[in-house]
């Protein structure tokens, strides 16, 4: 006990900034278990609980894309669903005018209902290939839930004019 005594008399402050060195050690390796291993098991986590309720079917696909293709400048037309995102792919003929193209995706837009429209983002992306009368394009498009109209991000390669 004496020992015990003159140990603790000696060192004080190293045992004490020891035992706080063993406490912080427990608290992290239980934060980084927790973190690393612990919670969901799914990708999403749990933001897709809920998605049941938005259900959007096989005969709303096969809709969709059917209206869509009803439109002799559209070649092609694909939808995805991935978690509570959309992707709609749309394909044009060559020469079809790239504002005629956004207004037609956006259009399409309207077979979505608002309960759907307030529950997946929606990602379009609209394409066209060159021909001799036109430069064809590539434009990405975005709806969020939060959003009141789709956002355009032109990935058409633009050449320079430099005088």
């Amino acid at each position: 006990m004496n020992k015990l005594k003159e140990l603790w008399g000696k060192n004080k402050v190293l045992i004490v900034l020891g035992i706080i060195l063993i406490i912080c050690l427990i608290t992290i390796i239980c934060v980084g278990v927790s973190f690393f291993f612990g919670g969901s098991e799914t990708v999403y986590g749990d933001r897709l609980e809920d998605i049941e309720d938005y259900p959007i079917t096989d005969e709303f696909k096969s809709d969709y894309i059917a209206s869509l293709l009803e439109n002799e400048e559209i070649i092609d037309a694909t939808l995805d669903i991935k978690g509570r995102i959309v992707y709609v792919n749309i394909t044009f003929v060559g020469d079809t005018n790239l504002a005629n193209a956004k207004s037609k995706a956006v259009t399409s837009l309207e077979k979505f209902s608002d309960e759907l429209l307030s529950y997946y983002d929606i990602n379009l992306t609209l394409t066209s290939k060159a021909t001799e009368n036109s430069e064809g394009f590539t434009i990405m498009g975005a709806k969020n839930v939060a959003g009141s109209g789709v956002v355009w991000n032109n990935n058409t390669p633009v050449e320079s004019d430099e005088e």
